[in-house]
């Protein structure tokens, strides 16, 4: 068949149209996305697609349809890959606004990547917990604004402590704790008690709960010196590993926190620490069994919390930071912090998830915690939390020695003794800013 030369000129437009319109239609996923003359860009740590995303989104769409004055905001992808955000910081006349862990707040602002907020959220500190809000300043600036996050709480099968005749509201200490887990043991075919013990960034938080509780510290006021080597730390080291150790899944030296999860989700353990994503990732299985959650405080532990904040690069122009700015005052209004309780959407059970909890005060009268007052549990640790990484330098702390070190000691290579004087030695020089490279790690 010939084609005429009119006709070749039609279906090459015709292509050229189509093209187009799949380039314009497509979603933006790239960490660059193509800027337009008034775009702020806003980096989570999810992939924007997942249902987390469109979580967000949606709440970044009601801005655009309602606040915004003639700017917008494109949301992106993101992770909490150090290393690649300092990359994307370090980038001259940034238009993002970032959101990240508060120990990478911490990191940057340390390192001078960051725009001091202090002056701008004055008023807004009153909403939030005080420590929370602390824990996104460094040397009485505020670097990063509390925007949502998770506490953790001690999560039960209520399925097997009713096999092992134990109401799970009885469990006020450590001894009722361990006088249930040993009932679930003598009379189911479960473990006790999920734990990790692997080399991972979850071993760290998962025995700071013990060691705040136990009434030690990491380091003091002043985050100058290690206060972490003393009988209390040893005294909830050896309970996490000796007797809690005792009853937990013949892995846990190895495990991460999502290998616990599987464990608690197939009913192989009857009680694992969590956050809220652990009761939600239960009832996205086929809620085969009801989940009760103890708050940490009820058990003399300390929550570990998990702020995600939002944070403004230095590089960004004074026009765009105002901006970035009210898009921030935005997030943090109750009206968008009610939004991140509609959770992630499951197109498989028809059904919205929550995967992190508001932080603001004043959140325990909407109408999700109305409904589920059992959620109210993940806030109260909001109040007395463990802190994780306490001032910058200790995440290189818990990096080089800190999470590696207590997996040797959960695997019995080092005593806890040997533990605890080594993070207090080389935790001591990083904190006087020796460099490590020089150093000898054992």
């Amino acid at each position: 068949m010939i084609i005429k030369k009119r006709d070749f000129i039609i279906i090459l437009l015709f292509v050229f149209v189509f093209l187009i319109s799949c380039e314009n239609n497509k979603k933006i996923t790239s960490e660059y996305p193509v800027k337009t003359q008034n775009s702020l860009v806003f980096r989570i740590t999810w992939k924007d697609y997942s249902g987390r995303g469109e979580t967000i989104q949606k709440i970044v769409d009601l801005y655009n349809e309602e606040y915004n004055d003639g700017s917008t905001i494109s949301l992106v992808n993101g992770d909490e890959d150090r290393e690649n955000i300092e990359v994307l910081l370090k980038k001259k006349d940034s238009e993002m606004i970032y959101v990240m862990p508060y120990r990478y707040v911490k990191y940057f602002s340390d390192k001078g990547y960051l725009v001091d907020l202090s002056t701008f959220f004055e008023e807004e500190e009153q909403l939030f917990y005080s420590k929370l809000w602390e824990l996104g300043s460094v040397n009485a600036k505020t670097y990063g604004i509390p925007w949502l996050g998770h506490s953790v709480c001690l999560l039960y099968n209520k399925t097997l402590l009713k096999e092992a005749g134990i109401d799970g509201s009885s469990i006020k200490s450590q001894e009722s704790l361990l006088e249930a887990i040993e009932a679930v043991e003598a009379k189911t075919n479960a473990k006790g008690i999920g734990l990790v013990g692997a080399n991972h960034n979850d071993v760290s938080w998962m025995v700071n709960q013990f060691i705040y509780g136990y009434g030690s510290s990491l380091v003091n006021e002043d985050g100058t010196k290690v206060t972490i080597n003393n009988q209390n730390s040893k005294n909830a080291l050896e309970f996490y590993k000796n007797v809690l150790g005792a009853h937990a899944q013949s892995t846990w030296v190895d495990d991460t926190g999502l290998d616990v999860m599987k464990y608690f989700r197939k009913q192989q353990i009857a009680f694992e620490f969590q956050g809220i994503w652990g009761s939600t990732d239960v009832e996205r299985n086929g809620s085969l069994f009801e989940v009760g959650v103890i708050p940490l405080d009820d058990i003399n532990l300390c929550s570990e919390v998990g702020p995600m904040m939002l944070s403004i690069p230095k590089s960004m122009s004074n026009e765009k930071k105002e901006e970035a700015i009210k898009f921030i005052r935005f997030l943090i209004s109750k009206q968008a912090q009610e939004k991140i309780m509609d959770g992630e959407y499951s197109l498989e059970h028809d059904k919205y998830y929550p995967f992190r909890t508001p932080i603001r005060k004043d959140m325990s009268d909407s109408l999700i915690f109305q409904n589920q007052p059992e959620y109210l549990s993940f806030l109260k640790g909001f109040s007395n939390p463990s802190i994780d990484v306490p001032v910058p330098k200790w995440q290189t702390i818990k990096e080089e020695y800190y999470a590696p070190g207590l997996h040797k000691v959960m695997k019995g290579e080092i005593t806890v003794d040997e533990f605890l004087k080594m993070i207090e030695t080389e935790g001591n020089a990083i904190l006087m800013g020796l460099d490590i490279k020089s150093r000898v790690k054992d």
